[in-house]
């Protein structure tokens, strides 16, 4: 049998929920959008983390679990943008060295 039949389901991972909703290839979803609701996400919830750890320093909030996973939901958020940004720009630099 097989290890990896064996493994439960992990669940929905992603930091960008409208991401598992994008449309059909030819459904006409506009890219942009989705780029911009994907980083409007990653500001709240860098604000968020922020708000937490504000909360946590002044003595309004003494959960330091939910502000330290605040803060790294909003850290891996910030490095997924990035990684994305990264593909983008490498596969816009494949398309102007490509020769017509």
């Amino acid at each position: 049998m097989n290890d990896i039949a064996l493994t439960p389901p992990v669940g929905n991972l992603t930091a960008f929920p409208e991401l598992s909703r994008m449309p059909a290839e030819g459904a006409g979803g506009n890219f942009g959008e989705l780029l911009q609701s994907a980083l409007n996400r990653v500001g709240t919830l860098h604000a968020e983390a922020d708000r937490a750890v504000e909360d946590l320093t002044l003595g309004r909030a003494t959960d330091i679990h939910s502000t330290m996973i605040a803060v790294e939901k909003a850290g891996i958020a910030l490095e997924l943008a990035l990684q994305v940004r990264n593909k983008l720009l490498n596969a816009y630099e494949t398309l102007m060295r490509q020769q017509i």
